[in-house]
């Protein structure tokens, strides 16, 4: 591709914007020290930050060397920061948001501050980093082209048995998460909707002190877990049905990254 195609391509796709900037900010999924340079400089830089958790916030802020006020947004849909947001980009002012952990908006509630900056015709940036799930399939002994990404299942017991149960079918491997005191249970339910022997792999504490990948069968990773009474985060794994390539060849693929 030439020059100018890619000049004529930008024209095509570029924007006017009548609101500030919503930049969604990759944070650290262990050690602070994962977190991306850009990200510590926009905390630098932004007019407002917003951020999941005061955990998350505080962290973040330690490693910029900084301390600045900022507004908190987490599960709990506090209506006050939507509203300072909403305010803030309306004066074409800059906001960073950045999850309790990883990438923005996988598994947490950054969705709603981008709803906010697309009604505002606000520009929107990325700033790319760490992610579990990635992190965790790059550490995968499974040979796999796609996968399914079932994030956080029913916390109800009937409900997730009955999710597992539309889902063990598939050719493809399964990708899971959930807060770590749910592990023992989310195990068991598998055992009892998937079979004991069906392939696993947990990932634990990516990139944090307790660092650990386990492949295991199910039972197998059961039997393991059986005196762990630990409170780490978790990816978990699972081999895919009838139709999964995990013991098979590789598939070709083509380079997406």
């Amino acid at each position: 591709m030439s020059l100018s195609d890619q000049e004529d391509i930008s024209n095509e796709f570029s924007m006017t914007y009548s609101g500030g900037t919503l930049i969604m900010a990759g944070n650290t999924i262990g050690l602070p020290a994962d977190i991306p340079k850009r990200s510590l400089e926009t905390l630098m830089a932004a007019d407002l930050l917003v951020f999941e958790e005061d955990r998350g916030a505080r962290q973040a802020l330690k490693a910029a060397g900084l301390h600045r006020p900022y507004l908190k947004f987490s599960e709990h849909h506090e209506s006050a920061t939507l509203d300072a947001v909403r305010d803030a980009l309306k004066a074409k002012k800059t906001v960073c948001y950045m999850s309790d952990q990883g990438m923005p908006t996988w598994a947490d509630p950054g969705q709603d501050l981008l709803q906010i900056a697309y009604q505002l015709k606000a520009r929107v940036q990325i700033i790319p980093g760490p992610n579990s799930i990635a992190a965790a399939l790059a550490a995968c002994p499974f040979y796999f082209g796609r996968f399914y990404f079932a994030g956080f299942l029913e916390r109800d017991p009937t409900l997730r048995r009955r999710q597992l149960d539309e889902l063990k079918d598939l050719g493809v491997p399964l990708v899971l998460m959930d807060t770590p005191y749910r592990l023992h249970a989310l195990v068991d339910d598998l055992i009892l909707t998937l079979g004991g022997k069906r392939q696993s792999f947990l990932a634990l504490d990516i990139s944090g002190p307790s660092e650990a990948y386990v492949p295991s069968s199910l039972e197998g990773l059961k039997a393991r877990l059986a005196s762990w009474k630990g409170k780490l985060n978790f990816v978990l794994v699972i081999e895919g049905g009838s139709q999964s390539t995990s013991r098979g060849a590789p598939a070709k693929r083509r380079d997406a990254r």
